[in-house]
């Protein structure tokens, strides 16, 4: 009898947790994206080798966007860089705070190469604590966010392309029509 009472304790407040994670509205992330309306989008790259350009072909592909040489519209990841800076320092004028920046500069064409959105600049930043007594787990940490970095980069990508339909790009095709000679 005394083993089950502890069982059934644990058991409603489980439950009790659950119900009020669900009742506040938590919810493991996800992308955070309804959906992407293009239907197919031409992907390309400098550094077609490059960490974030294989995530977010990757991401998009699970979107169910189809990555295709033949599509209308043209995704250029045109630069991409990490910055690293010192924020603080200890009494022995080594970094105590360092913080990472991450950019991505991307730019959408047509057809015809004409530039229908930006160059737009996406940026991610980060702030961790330099350990001299820990390199290892320093460095791990540092490992850490470049990759939650690439993930939020992604994700923000995600956010700007869901905001585009075919027929925003399409008229802005057109006014780039209209406005040729």
């Amino acid at each position: 009898m005394l083993l089950k009472r502890p069982l059934y304790v644990l058991t409603y407040l489980l439950l009790g947790v659950t119900l009020f994670l669900s009742g506040c509205g938590f919810q493991l992330r996800g992308t955070g994206v309804d959906s992407i309306k293009l239907e197919q989008i031409r992907l390309s790259s400098n550094e077609i080798n490059s960490p974030i350009y294989r995530q977010l072909r990757d991401t998009l592909e699970a979107e169910g966007v189809e990555v295709t040489d033949t599509a209308r519209y043209h995704l250029q990841l045109l630069e991409s860089r990490n910055e690293r800076s010192a924020l603080s320092y200890t009494g022995r004028a080594s970094a105590a705070e360092i913080e990472i920046r991450q950019y991505l500069t991307f730019q959408i064409t047509d057809t015809e190469g004409r530039v229908l959105i930006g160059p737009e600049t996406l940026t991610t930043q980060r702030v961790y604590i330099n350990d001299r007594d820990n390199i290892v787990g320093t460095g791990e940490e540092e490992d850490l966010l470049i990759r939650e970095m690439r993930q939020d980069m992604t994700r923000q990508m995600l956010f700007r392309l869901a905001s585009l339909t075919e027929s925003d790009l399409a008229a802005r095709e057109q006014a780039l029509d209209s406005r040729a000679p």
